[in-house]
C-alpha cells in the first residue's frame, strides 16, 4: 500500500505537468482577445503569411542590414497561406492539446526558424517559432504578448508542407 501512494502522486504530478491548456489559457497565451479572435479565423486576416527566419544561435548570425521579425533574420517570405493552410493553422493554434504546460522549463535558447504574420484592419499578429525547444511567441502590434510550450506534430507537419523545399524544416521530428 505504502508504495501505490508515491506513484500515484508521481502519476498525478506528471499528468498535471503536460496537461493541455483550457480555451481560457489559450487565450491568454496568445496576447488576449484581439489576438485571439485573429488566430480563430484566419480566413478572415487580410494577411497571412508564413516566413522561414534565421535560427542559428546569435554569434553564428549575420550581422549585416537584414530584415528582420523581432530582431530574426528573414531568410525567406512573405509567402501567402492558401485557404487549407489558413484552416489547418487555425485549428491547430485554437487547439488545447497544441499548448504543453511543463513543470521545468526547456533547457534551450529560443531560436525560431518560422515566424507568421496575420493581420486585419484592427491587429498585427506575429507568432514565432521554435522547434528546438517548441516554444511559441505571439506578439501583438509589436510588442510580445504570449508564450508557450507547444505539441511539434501537427504544427511540423503543416511547416512542411509550406516550406518543402527546405531541408532543416523537412528535419523537423
Amino acid at each position: 500500500m505504502n508504495s501505490y501512494l508515491p506513484k500515484t502522486t508521481i502519476a498525478l504530478c506528471s499528468l498535471f505537468a503536460i496537461s493541455s491548456c483550457s480555451v481560457d489559457e489559450i487565450e491568454s497565451l496568445v496576447g488576449g482577445k484581439q489576438a485571439h479572435s485573429l488566430v480563430a479565423d484566419l480566413s478572415q486576416a487580410t494577411i497571412c503569411e508564413a516566413y522561414r527566419v534565421d535560427d542559428s544561435y546569435p554569434e553564428e548570425r549575420k550581422r549585416a542590414e537584414e530584415k528582420t521579425i523581432h530582431g530574426f533574420a528573414i531568410l525567406s517570405g512573405p509567402s501567402p497561406m492558401d485557404v487549407d493552410s489558413r484552416k489547418d493553422l487555425s485549428r491547430i493554434l485554437t487547439n488545447s492539446k497544441t499548448y504543453v504546460r511543463h513543470s521545468i522549463p526547456t533547457d534551450c535558447l529560443f531560436r525560431p526558424g518560422i515566424a507568421f504574420r496575420f493581420a486585419d484592419g484592427n491587429a498585427k499578429v506575429d507568432l514565432l517559432v521554435c522547434f528546438s525547444c517548441n516554444e511559441l511567441r505571439y506578439y501583438l502590434n509589436g510588442k510580445q504578448v504570449g508564450s508557450s510550450y507547444f505539441s511539434p506534430s501537427k504544427l511540423g507537419n503543416l511547416v512542411k508542407k509550406l516550406f518543402p523545399e527546405d531541408t532543416k524544416i523537412q528535419s523537423i521530428q
